[in-house]
């Protein structure tokens, strides 16, 4: 290269770079596609310019309302309005596709480009290309474990799969710490046996639902349940909620979906819970209303690739019924609904029990007229409240700085009440 060519080639990376800074990302494109027509085995000249396409793409990428605005103008019949918004998402693609180009052409001249890893990553994510965006991340993460980017982002990765929960040591609880009544703790223990023999389920010829849905409202123990349910039944246990799986990105939130079912398949027998399963698979609306309406259907397309004998399971839990897509409720699918009320006066003296078992209490201490006073508490508000009471104790012991014996009175419950009242 003769001296001009060089300046000339500083001089328009140095103008790169200046629009990068000023986020004109555009600008910045063309000037770092002169430089690598300059020189074109420039290394960092295809890094800047994949980066720059790269960030273009991500600051001009569809949201769901341009989705939607697609949808409805090929629902009203505007078809240009309809060709405009399907340009802008070919347009956005072929941008990420250009930026794994060069991104690529640079790992192929140095195998130990950090950076470029960790962009080819980003864009491969934005494809939705997950397994080979899932190995970039490593790889950058391997190369440069001090950066604290590139160790994040492929950490993330691991975690948009949950990975089964594992009790601690002596913390997992079974049917005998459950308050339920008999019925309802029968019909638990027959999903059990289902998840436990399914072989002989299937001898009896036993068509197992593939799920159920636990109703009642909060607090009533319905993820305790769940949990027990699998370690009753040595599944398993993988737990999210809605903000888990909803994502604003187009075509996220179901890919979540689809990746929560391949984890569990690989990790059989499972048990998969989801928490205000309502929030997740509402009632479908149909027209501008696709991203939940899809969600909904990537669901149930999931639930019916389950075969009984895959020991898959799936528990929602809700306190809003009402609001869950009716295909969901179905048969062969969550159509076994066990419902789990507010513990009554019988059943608050037993959770009384349970939740004041490792706390010493002083012998005014009434069980029976605690449970009078707290009528509609759950069993997370029970044991809220002993530990309330516990807290109570605390202060009044320090406060007394006496030697008295170290335990809860029927007083701190009585001002526990009145505090979480």
């Amino acid at each position: 290269m003769s001296d001009n060519s060089v300046e000339q080639f500083n001089e328009v990376m140095e103008q790169g770079m200046r629009l990068a800074r000023a986020y004109q990302w555009a600008n910045a494109v063309d000037a770092y596609r002169k430089a690598v027509a300059l020189v074109p085995g420039s290394e960092e000249a295809r890094f800047r310019l994949g980066w720059a396409l790269w960030n273009l793409a991500d600051s001009e990428k569809p949201t769901i309302a341009d989705l939607a605005i697609v949808y409805g103008a090929q629902a009203l019949g505007l078809e240009q309005t309809a060709r405009d918004g399907r340009r802008r998402v070919q347009f956005n693609r072929q941008l990420l596709k250009d930026a794994i180009f060069y991104l690529n052409s640079v790992i192929d001249r140095d195998s130990t480009n950090a950076r470029a890893y960790h962009y080819l990553a980003r864009t491969f994510q934005a494809l939705d290309m997950r397994p080979e965006a899932e190995e970039a991340a490593r790889k950058a993460a391997e190369l440069e474990p001090g950066n604290a980017n590139y160790t994040n982002l492929a950490q993330n990765f691991e975690r948009t799969l949950p990975s089964p929960e594992v009790p601690k040591p002596g913390t997992a609880h079974t049917w005998d710490d459950l308050v339920l009544d008999p019925r309802t703790k029968r019909e638990l223990k027959q999903m059990q046996l289902l998840l436990e023999k399914p072989d002989l389920a299937k001898e009896l010829g036993i068509h197992p639902p593939t799920g159920i849905l636990l109703k009642g409202p909060p607090g009533t123990g319905k993820t305790t349940i769940a949990r027990i349910l699998a370690h009753e039944s040595k599944c398993n246990f993988f737990a999210v909620s809605p903000p888990e799986i909803i994502d604003s990105y187009v075509g996220e939130s179901e890919k979540r979906v689809r990746e929560l079912f391949v984890r569990a398949r690989a990790n059989a027998p499972a048990i998969i819970f989801i928490d205000e399963i309502d929030a997740l698979l509402p009632i479908r609306q149909g027209g501008v209303a696709i991203h939940s309406d899809k969600v909904v259907n990537q669901f149930l397309q999931e639930m019916d690739g389950m075969t009984p004998n895959a020991r898959i399971f799936v528990v929602g839990a809700t306190n809003r019924p009402d609001m869950l897509d009716p295909a969901v409720r179905r048969g062969g699918r969550l159509s076994r609904e066990i419902e789990i009320p507010v513990p009554d006066h019988d059943a608050r003296i037993q959770l009384f029990k349970l939740s004041t078992r490792n706390s010493p209490l002083s012998p005014d201490v009434d069980i029976e007229e605690l449970s009078r006073l707290t009528d509609g508490y759950s069993g997370a508000d029970i044991k809220a409240l002993v530990s309330e009471a516990g807290l109570m104790a605390l202060i009044r012991i320090a406060d007394e700085n006496n030697s008295d014996p170290r335990c809860l009175s029927m007083a701190d419950f009585r001002m526990a009440i009145i505090n979480l009242g």
